[in-house]
């Protein structure tokens, strides 16, 4: 019984300082980023040069092979949270991260592809 005052009690406590914790976050894309489902339908040896350039757009960059090209879709990711306690207390961080997808083209045929 004595446990159970003492936990009504706390919550009672910290009901006030609920409405004092104060956070947000949020993402953001630049560049070119392919989905993952768009990116799975790219068919090693089947898919052509022209489906890659009507679904995946035009590439970040283009460097030509030995006896091919390989186009690059590249991006880069932003995330950024926020956060206060009693409007006192204060703190951000921010993280930034790039990838990219990129697929080979050897005779307008995709000869490989890959994301990292």
């Amino acid at each position: 019984m004595k446990s159970a005052v003492v936990a009504s009690l706390a919550v009672l406590a910290a009901l006030p300082l609920s409405g004092c914790i104060h956070g947000k976050s949020y993402s953001s894309l630049s560049g070119d980023y392919i989905g993952t489902g768009t990116f799975n339908r790219i068919e090693i040896g089947e898919t052509t040069e022209a489906w890659v350039l009507a679904a995946l757009g035009e590439p970040t960059r283009k460097s030509k092979l030995q006896d091919g090209e390989l186009w690059a879709y590249e991006y880069e990711r932003t995330e950024r949270s926020k956060g206060s306690v009693l409007l006192i207390i204060g703190g951000s961080s921010s993280e930034e991260s790039s990838g990219g997808t990129y697929v080979e083209i050897k005779d307008g045929v995709v000869t490989d592809a890959w994301r990292d």
